[in-house]
């Protein structure tokens, strides 16, 4: 394969980005970066290389920076990021940007998606009129990102702006935490056992117990185990009970198994 396209994705937005961009440019290979992460070396036998990924509070998920550091570029590699996002993305190409550099190599070109957020915990789906404009970006996008990759274009990325430089600091904070906040998920009393969460959480955090599900202290926040659990039984604190849950309408639950 001449490109390699690894993707972090907790409600299969970034996974759907990672396929439909793959199909556009050809002869490429779709990976997970939490399957990568497994393997005691990783190979980059490839011309070009791409992340997919969501933003969380102006940052890449915690994952993927630690994904970054096992790589090892060379200079010929053509290496862009493709960020999701649904507010805003801030300053996460900088950071990606040094993370790529301490790796040996350069970041070529910097692309963002506005897709449906999914941090239940600020908020529910968006409404269905603004997905299906969303979804019309997206595939405009992914059009326009393909074009460049095959051209093997420089293009450089956002810097974020001054609204984003004052409230950054905050939100790498806020990042760091992630891990000891999953302390406020807890099932409501419907779960069946049937212990998806578990397979789909990419950090291995969720444990089962008595057919229960018990989070550890090492939380991406992506959202997968309550967005997906069949039964609507994962809450987060008092603030999702009469929230909906949202999943990408093309990427369906086997695709998200990682167990």
């Amino acid at each position: 394969m001449k490109n390699g396209i690894f993707y972090f994705t907790g409600t299969g937005n970034s996974l759907a980005v990672a396929r439909k961009l793959a199909k556009s440019i050809g002869d490429a290979e779709v990976i997970a970066i939490t399957t990568a992460l497994r393997e005691e070396k990783i190979e980059l036998n490839y011309e070009s290389i791409g992340l997919v990924l969501p933003v969380y509070y102006y940052s890449p998920p915690n994952m993927v920076k630690e994904f970054i550091k096992k790589l090892n570029f060379s200079k010929t590699h053509y290496v862009y990021v493709v960020c999701t996002y649904g507010g805003m993305y801030g300053g996460v190409f900088n950071v990606l940007s040094e993370c790529i550099k301490n790796s040996g190599g350069k970041l070529n070109a910097g692309f963002s998606i506005w897709m449906s957020g999914n941090y239940i915990v600020e908020y529910g789906a968006f409404p269905v009129a603004i997905r299906k404009i969303q979804s019309g970006w997206e595939r405009r996008r992914v059009r326009i990102i393909a074009e460049n990759v095959l051209a093997k274009r420089n293009i450089e990325f956002p810097k974020g702006n001054f609204i984003t430089k004052h409230y950054e600091n905050y939100a790498h904070d806020k990042v760091k935490k992630f891990g000891a906040m999953s302390v406020n998920f807890h099932e409501n009393g419907s779960c069946t056992g049937c212990e998806v969460c578990r397979k789909i959480c990419p950090s291995g955090n969720i444990l089962i117990k008595d057919r229960k599900p018990i989070w550890g202290t090492n939380c991406e926040q992506c959202m997968a185990c309550i967005q997906w659990c069949p039964q609507k039984a994962i809450e987060y604190g008092k603030v999702t009970q009469k929230r909906k849950r949202y999943r990408h309408r093309d990427i369906i639950l086997n695709d998200m198994m990682l167990d």
